[in-house]
């Protein structure tokens, strides 16, 4: 299962980690995580053409961290967490998205 983990602190996301195998087919065959992919790699970029220091990322885990607190970039991880929590309502066996504010 991937399994998403949201953090926010005054309605800003300061923290999300995405780990984890969605376990819908044989890896490489994976639309769920191919989706969760696409998705995440496409709103790292889009960031990262506006301002590439605003963020900081671990590949493998997919740990996003030291978030730039602008309209842009939480704009933009706002849109994939709504993504991703799209595609748990289709998909919840497969990935499971956690928010918490701190």
């Amino acid at each position: 299962m991937i399994s998403v983990d949201v953090k926010r602190k005054d309605g800003i996301i300061e923290k999300l980690t995405i780990k984890g195998h969605a376990m819908f087919d044989t890896y490489g065959k994976d639309i769920v995580c191919a989706g969760v992919s696409s998705s995440l790699i496409t709103t790292i970029n889009a960031i990262i053409s506006f301002d590439e220091n605003a963020i900081s990322y671990k590949e493998n885990i997919f740990e996003l961290e030291n978030i730039k607190k602008d309209n842009i970039t939480n704009k933009l991880l706002e849109n994939l967490v709504e993504v991703l929590k799209e595609t748990q309502k289709q998909y919840g066996k497969n990935i499971k998205v956690k928010e918490e504010n701190l």
